[in-house]
């Protein structure tokens, strides 16, 4: 069976507009404002989807479900607040990552849907060891940040005791969420400014003050430094600069025990003129993080420059204003196992596909023996939306190359020819492209199914779903909606939910998404 080809996605995290936009973007395709036949659709497919989650292993149907809430969230808040609760119950049939990527979901729909429970949920987050060897954030850094900001723009100062409370709580359990609360009292005075400047400040400085002297008191780790020095750029924009300045020297001087070994952080700095400055090591990442900040102290900046030259030029640019954007992440090896340049030339030849098809074509071309089969197709899939000639070409080519298929390849080229048709606006040759195509499918699924195996896919379909929801619409979830129960039924009845929310120029997968790990059949 053809496997498609996973990109390996970098984990480096921009923090430039961070405070400007807590909530993170969603995982899963934008949907466009539906009709109400279209939204009754909607709902009806995901929720057919969501009837086969328990006849599935569970790493699978928690994965589906995490699909499932997010996208119903869109159009039906209700089931999106009892179908969050539920996948985050859900989460803990799981381990490490998977369960961390469910709850994070979770979350993320309850914070904009139900924010209180959320609050509650943070403290049933998987517990992480904070002593351990770690090259990633807390998971919950950013969830808290999200949660405590909301529920401080909604409810104003009368919020944070209780947010001061939960960060207590929060500590308790391994991290301190320093930073959130610090985002949160800078959302909390916002209105406050020009009208009572003293009122906003008074508050900043309590709020500041309670939280100094729990960091200065209480066991730290590198997370609860760099919290804490976010927090104290955060507040630094309202409290005059003397107020922080001692915490400042603090946050200095822990930061510089930092064990190195144990924490493997890098961090950029990018210039508007293009030049980009980078630092290979936990102390000096944190240290160009707060460069805005530190820069305030002339003796402070003048010693760090002497004691760590590997700042120096990242500090002056800092000096001087230069700064675009500041960049933080893990210092991760190259891992091992990976195919990494056939796993980037596919992705780069997809990527050029909408802009360069002479140049996509040729670095697939590149590639060997079935990966080859699978890019040119992916590649004349995306090159039908505006060259469909092109397209037909390139299909062409895989014919002549390929003059025995087995069925899944079949099934793959049909996808492509469905997408020429459509492209060529030939409504005959669309509809025999998705009727062969179907008859194939439900021939790769009749053998699947008599080799007593439930847990499969079948990626070719996918594709011929969305061109099918595009331009036959009825045809097409006829076709899902006879599937027997399986897991390529709950996952093409989410196909075609998203075809059907999503609209018809761009193509779905032509904009930038997250990527959610899947389950490995």
């Amino acid at each position: 069976m053809l496997q498609p080809i996973l990109a390996v996605l970098g984990s480096f995290v921009v923090l430039t507009n961070l405070l400007e936009a807590p909530v993170s973007k969603a995982q899963f395709p934008e949907y466009r404002q539906q009709s109400t036949s279209d939204t009754r659709t909607f709902v009806n497919l995901i929720q057919q989807s969501h009837d086969l989650d328990h006849l599935l292993p569970s790493p699978m149907s928690v994965w589906l479900l995490t699909r499932q809430t997010d996208m119903i969230s869109q159009s039906n808040p209700d089931l999106g607040r009892e179908w969050a609760n539920e996948l985050f119950a859900s989460s803990l049939q799981l381990k490490g990552s998977q369960r961390s990527q469910a709850q994070s979901t979770a979350l993320r729909i309850l914070i904009r849907l139900d924010p209180d429970r959320a609050l509650d949920l943070l403290h049933q987050l998987s517990p992480e060891d904070p002593e351990a060897k770690s090259a990633a954030l807390p998971v919950q850094t950013g969830l808290v940040e999200q949660v405590f900001g909301i529920l401080a723009t909604r409810d104003g100062e009368t919020a944070l005791p209780a947010l001061e409370q939960e960060a207590e709580r929060l500590g308790l359990q391994g991290h301190y969420p320093y930073a959130a609360l610090g985002y949160a009292a800078d959302q909390a005075t916002n209105k406050y400014w020009a009208s009572d400047n003293a009122r906003a400040i008074r508050v900043l400085e309590s709020v500041f003050q309670r939280a100094f002297a729990r960091y200065s008191q209480a066991p730290r780790t590198y997370f609860d430094d760099y919290e804490f020095g976010r927090m104290l750029k955060i507040l630094a924009g309202g409290l005059p600069f003397d107020s922080v300045q001692p915490a400042l020297h603090v946050l200095v001087k822990n930061l510089l025990a930092t064990d190195t070994s144990k924490y493997e952080f890098r961090a950029e700095v990018s210039t508007a003129s293009g030049q980009k400055i980078a630092v290979h090591n936990a102390i000096d990442a944190a240290f160009l993080v707060l460069g805005s900040l530190i820069t305030r102290d002339p003796d402070l900046i003048k010693d760090l420059e002497s004691a760590r030259p590997e700042l120096q030029q990242g500090l002056e640019v800092m000096k001087a204003g230069q700064q675009r954007s500041v960049s933080f992440g893990p210092a991760l090896p190259p891992q091992r196992g990976l195919t990494a340049g056939l796993t980037e030339t596919y992705q780069d030849a997809v990527h050029l596909s909408h802009t360069n098809p002479a140049e996509a074509i040729a670095m697939a071309e590149q590639l060997p023996g079935d990966k080859r089969t699978t890019a040119l197709l992916q590649v004349a899939r995306s090159v039908s939306r505006y060259d469909p000639e092109r397209a037909a070409s390139v299909i062409a080519e895989v014919q002549k190359d390929n003059k025995r298929m087995d069925e899944e390849t079949s099934l793959d080229l049909i996808a492509a020819q469905a997408f020429v048709a459509a492209g060529q606006n030939n409504r005959s040759a669309l509809q025999e492209a998705l009727r062969q195509g179907f008859a194939s499918a439900n021939r790769i699924l009749l053998e699947q199914q008599g080799t007593g195996r439930s847990n499969f896919s079948i990626p070719a379909l996918t594709p011929l779903v969305h061109i099918g929801m595009e331009n036959d619409p009825d045809f097409t979830i006829s076709f899902v909606e006879g599937l027997a129960p399986s897991r390529v039924k709950a996952e093409l009845l989410l196909d075609a939910a998203v075809a059907l929310s999503t609209s018809r120029q761009p193509h779905i997968g032509t904009q930038p998404q997250q990527t959610v790990e899947k389950p490995n059949p």
